[in-house]
């Protein structure tokens, strides 16, 4: 949990009981590589933080699996457009390492939203970050060719090319592996 304190410590300072408040909401989920944290058909009720391991975002599409984003240790971890409307997932969260998680539960975090107005501040702001993140994806793919996405990935995220396997990459880059491979 301290690594998630720091993190919202770059946003907005929380004070001791607005902390304690959402800290009593979290709980920990250890996951098993290859196993679900959501399953495309469940509403995702949980935003999570990844304490530590490694999951895959993705939809199954005419039998293929397309990867749309790719999770590590201290990021958060969601389906947030089920999230925020409690309509069921398209989408699998799959981990691709043993991991542990802390979710915290959306009635839950609703009801300290209403309660602390820093943390709901909070919220907006790492929406925010979020949002910013899924707009600088989009954009690869609206204005860079598949050379230059391959270049943006190396240069913003290495880790994905040491710890993920050339298939997924492929996909979550929109091209075939065998492209990939060239």
């Amino acid at each position: 949990m301290e690594k998630m304190r720091q993190y919202f410590d770059q946003l907005l300072i929380l004070g001791d009981e607005e902390w304690e408040a959402f800290s009593a909401g979290l709980q920990s989920r250890e996951k098993a590589k290859k196993s679900f944290l959501l399953a495309a058909g469940a509403d995702c009720s949980f935003i999570g933080f990844i304490q530590e391991g490694m999951f895959r975002f993705y939809h199954e599409r005419e039998g293929e699996e397309k990867i749309t984003a790719f999770f590590f240790a201290h990021d958060f971890v969601t389906n947030y457009r089920s999230f925020l409307t409690g309509q069921p997932s398209t989408h699998h969260i799959e981990a691709l390492t043993d991991a542990v998680v802390w979710t915290i539960q959306r009635d839950h975090l609703r009801n300290l939203y209403d309660r602390y107005p820093k943390l709901d501040r909070l919220g907006r702001l790492v929406a925010e970050n979020l949002y910013l993140k899924v707009a600088t994806r989009l954009d690869t793919f609206l204005y860079l060719t598949p050379a230059e996405r391959y270049e943006e990935l190396i240069r913003r995220n290495s880790k994905l090319l040491q710890e993920v396997p050339q298939y997924m990459l492929a996909s979550y880059m929109g091209v075939t592996a065998e492209c990939l491979s060239r």
